[in-house]
């Protein structure tokens, strides 16, 4: 009887010990957001899968999942604790039964423009007798994009409304609207009335219309980030980025083309938008936007150059908006180089008032 015993003791050890070394073989970890760009204070869906790939049923898998410190979760169903880095662990537990995938929907918010990262989750696989723990780790680096909100300042926006009438007022009055140079092929950033049929026909692919540069009303948009030294330049930056939002949303509106120039750090894609071509449209505009809300307090370069860059790429009359935290005496200056070397009006817009050169 004894000997029986030991036996039976020592089998359930090995089976102990194969347990815990296997514990959570074949299961894997994914949470991402849905969807990956959103607006302050937004619901959007954090998605948690969990994959038993395996033939053995999993009675208890603890999930751990690094999430910002600032997202708003239901605490009902889940557990909230501190974790590394100043962030939030929040824990839950499942079982998993053979090949099966788990997945789970839950609301989620974050109330500030900015990147935030979702990194990976540490997995706790429970043994058959349920005394014992294997732990492993499953890495991952997913991005969540919250814009900046709109301009509400209705005084900044009135300002650009005139500036924009009169410019498209200016452009158009002594000009034939229907006269084209040529044709270029369409790069999916312009207007589908500006596609020829039947020059797309002809050439067996999509073609647009090029119009003369003085009959096709656009615009450059520049966003300066350097600040003064002196200057709290945080909730400033904020009101910019939410200004240059609400500029690019009416050039939309009011179906204007138009370049954009910064010299701001897009976080996690550097070189994403330092110079935005010319173009208008959905995915045009989703670029701009996803790079203002990646956008750092940092500057990737000065101010003068970004103009520069502008008016050697600008056709004599185009009109340039600036937007910058602060009206400084550089900014003037600037911009009355780039209104002299281009020749075309330039509004500079910041927080706290505008100019009109």
């Amino acid at each position: 009887m004894v000997f029986f015993l030991l036996v039976l003791l020592a089998v359930a050890a090995a089976l102990q010990a194969w347990w815990m070394a296997h514990a959570l073989d074949g299961v894997s970890h994914l949470h991402y957001a849905e969807p990956s760009v959103t607006e302050p204070d937004a619901p959007f869906l954090l998605v948690t899968q969990l994959t038993n790939s395996g033939r053995r049923f999993i009675p208890f898998v603890l999930i751990s999942e690094e999430l910002p410190a600032v997202l708003r979760v239901p605490e009902h169903g889940v557990r909230l604790r501190d974790g590394a880095a100043g962030g939030r662990r929040m824990e839950s537990t499942v079982f998993l039964m053979p090949r099966q995938r788990w997945t789970r929907r839950l609301p989620v918010s974050l109330p500030a423009r900015g990147r935030y990262v979702l990194r990976g989750a540490t997995l706790s696989g429970g043994d058959f007798l349920g005394i014992g723990e294997n732990t492993r780790y499953f890495p991952q680096t997913r991005e969540v994009i919250v814009l900046p909100r709109r301009w509400t300042d209705s005084a900044r926006l009135d300002t650009l409304g005139g500036f924009l009438g009169d410019v498209s007022v200016s452009r158009f009055i002594f000009e034939d609207p229907v006269l084209t140079l040529g044709f270029r092929e369409y790069t999916g950033r312009e207007p589908q009335k500006m596609i020829s049929w039947t020059e797309s026909a002809r050439m067996g692919r999509l073609m647009v219309k090029n119009y003369d540069h003085t009959l096709d009303l656009s615009v450059s948009v520049l966003m300066n980030v350097e600040v003064p030294e002196d200057e709290d330049s945080g909730e400033k930056l904020e009101q910019c980025f939410s200004l240059a939002r609400s500029v690019c949303e009416t050039l939309e509106r009011r179906h204007i083309g138009y370049r954009f120039f910064t010299n701001a750090c897009a976080l996690g894609a550097p070189m994403l938008w330092s110079h935005i071509s010319e173009g208008m449209g959905g995915g045009h505009l989703t670029t701009i936007l996803e790079g203002l809300g990646r956008a750092s307090y940092e500057s990737l370069g000065l101010f003068s150059d970004i103009l520069g860059q502008a008016a050697r790429t600008a056709e004599p009359g185009r009109c340039h908006i600036l937007l910058a935290p602060f009206l400084t005496a550089p900014l003037r200056a600037g911009a009355a180089s780039l209104r002299a070397r281009t020749g075309g009006a330039v509004l500079i817009l910041t927080p706290d008032g505008e100019l009109r050169l």
